[in-house]
């Protein structure tokens, strides 16, 4: 009986949730929607938290009451304003110092195309490089054609720092020990419960990253900022120092607060006064829209795994790529008659072997039924997430996109000392010689530790032999390409990895030109599988919580609140709204 009760209460409360969602829905598509945009508009944009690759289904961080905008939004509606003879101009507030330096090269490129068509760039920031280990936010700032700075704030830009715990000497004094493999020396993900300290090769490797993506810094910052790179070098080396200080080196224009770079923005833009979010500008229905040819978008955004997720309640944060999920949206957008090509975007560290497999699978049998596969790299494609865009037709990746990592490990920790210093007795009954050998309570024995680390030959071997055969990497080239070791975009495409630098409007032109599409011709870009899909998972997680079939209840409703909940893809029937069924991520 308490749990029928418990049950109602929760499938009250989501239904409450429901209902409320489809009355936002309602009031935003009825009497007290936006006003229509103005003729003649600066558009605004916050960078403070530059937007995520892919926006988190989790109800209170964005699922429901928070924009969903992510970074692939975001650089589409900036290209789209370069084009609206209504919008003369752009103000954005930058403050992410830690943001991922491929999404701020991707956001670069959009202003400097919005720029290049004669409109002008305004920026503000409070103080900038603040934690003083990274630079994304001055990188971003770079780009645009005035920056201001906060009197108070400050210039701590002071290079790219990287800290790792080790965590093995204290393992040990616990009486824990952690098992397991790696192939090979560059492949430094485990390191941090098998070593003491960076091993001479991931020294050497990360060492080698973190100076290409700091020449790349340099050098876009002395272009955009018309410095020379040793000048920009030293000052980089010099700092932190205070805001008069950088205006006087010339990293920033003008020092001021907000109201002071909005004054500037409206001598700018002249009788325009509007000053229109890019969110507002969006929702817009007479800005231009593509039409024409279909390329679909894949996304592949997170920890690659197999199976369902997790089910980690309202607060779940379940940002990750889920190869059945993948697999069906490529499978799907290949089906699709009016798709021309795919444009695969990963940003994703890595995950299981066979999950990352299957999604390459998926890539082949798509190009082998006609339809061009283009992988779009992000932040991050290493490890699995190179693996799921080694059989792509081609590969584009930024020129600070961390990727390769073609290696593999397996680690567990083994905690049986710690048991027994703690008097714990840990007792087994099992059948089979080798169950249970990645148990926590005891530690393999010789004979496991020798099929583990033929599991790691066998799975090295496979994906290095993938990875040769669709680059076309022999021998030492494919070795000197492998073995664990990570890579910028720039030296993965010396290594053969890659084979485009750019961002997404890269891949979208290499994807038009692969289907035949005149460069001069718009496309329309759908998301496989559709944005409606995020508002079901919503549901089916509010039901899953109250212990409901998703695919059963049937409630009443008024005629406005079922047209609002079809708006989010939630079939409505005359009198009523079922619930269909939902994608089996969520089962």
């Amino acid at each position: 009986m308490r749990r029928y009760f418990v049950g109602l209460l929760a499938t009250v409360g989501a239904l409450t949730l429901l209902l409320v969602a489809g009355g936002v829905a309602v009031i935003a598509s009825g009497p007290f929607s936006a006003k229509p945009l103005p003729r003649s508009m600066v558009l605004s944009l916050d960078l403070r938290d530059l937007p995520p690759e892919a926006a988190s289904s989790d109800l209170l961080r964005g699922g429901l009451f928070k924009s969903s905008r992510d970074l692939v939004d975001v650089v589409q509606l900036l290209w789209q304003a370069a084009d609206d003879p209504r919008v003369i101009g752009l103000f954005v507030e930058i403050g992410d110092d830690r943001a991922g330096l491929a999404r701020v090269q991707e956001l670069r490129q959009a202003i400097a195309h919005f720029r290049g068509k004669g409109k002008f760039t305004v920026g503000f920031a409070e103080s900038l490089g603040g934690s003083g280990g990274h630079l994304g936010d001055y990188y971003l700032a770079s780009a645009l054609e005035q920056v201001w700075l906060q009197p108070s704030g400050g210039f701590a830009v002071t290079g790219i720092a990287v800290e790792t715990p080790f965590l093995k000497n204290g393992l040990d004094k616990l009486g824990v020990r952690v098992e397991g493999g790696k192939r090979y020396e560059y492949k430094s993900a485990p390191d941090s419960f098998l070593e003491n300290g960076y091993t001479g090769p991931a020294r050497e490797n990360l060492q080698q990253l973190l100076d290409s993506l700091f020449a790349q810094f340099i050098a876009d910052v002395a272009r955009d900022r018309r410095l020379e790179p040793l000048q920009v070098r030293r000052l980089i080396d010099a700092a932190p120092f205070d805001a008069e200080r950088a205006r006087e080196a010339g990293l920033v224009d003008r020092i001021g607060y907000r109201g002071d770079a909005l004054e500037d923005v409206w001598q700018r833009a002249g009788a325009a006064r509007d000053l229109i979010p890019l969110s507002e500008y969006a929702d817009d229905d007479k800005r231009p829209k593509p039409r024409g040819d279909v390329i679909a978008l894949v996304r592949v955004s997170g920890p690659i795994v197999s199976g369902a997720s997790g089910d980690g309640g309202l607060l779940e944060d379940d940002v990750m790529a889920n190869a059945a999920d993948v697999v069906d949206a490529i499978e799907q957008a290949t089906s699709a008659k009016e798709v021309r090509a795919i444009v695969l975007r990963i940003d994703s560290p890595g995950g299981t072997y066979p999950a990352a497999d299957a999604i390459a699978d998926a890539v082949g049998r798509a190009r082998a039924a006609g339809k061009p596969v283009i992988a779009s790299m992000g932040d991050v494609a290493a490890s699995g997430g190179y693996l799921a865009a080694v059989r792509a037709d081609v590969i584009v990746a930024q020129p600070t996109t961390i990727t390769a990592s073609i290696g593999v490990f397996t680690v567990w920790p083994v905690a049986s000392e710690l048991l027994a210093s703690l008097g714990v007795k840990v007792d087994r009954i099992s059948i089979g010689t080798n169950a249970g050998m990645y148990s926590t309570f005891q530690p393999p024995t010789t004979a496991q530790r020798a099929i583990v680390a033929r599991e790691l030959d066998t799975v090295y071997r496979e994906f290095t032999r993938q990875v040769g055969e669709a680059r076309k990497l022999t021998g030492a080239r494919l070795d000197a390409a492998a073995r664990g070791r990570v890579f910028s975009g720039v030296d993965a495409k010396r290594a053969g990895l890659v084979d485009e630098l750019g961002g997404l409007q890269l891949a979208l032109s290499i994807a038009k030109a692969k289907a035949g599409i005149d460069e001069t011709h718009r496309v329309e870009i759908h998301r496989f599988p559709d944005d409606r899909d995020r508002w079901q998972r919503i549901v089916d997680r509010l039901f899953r919580l109250a212990g409901v079939d998703a695919s059963g209840p049937t409630i009443r409703a008024p005629r406005e609140v079922r047209e609002a909940l079809a708006q989010m893809g939630i079939v409505a029937r005359p009198g009523n709204v079922r619930l269909p069924p939902l994608p089996p991520l969520w089962r």
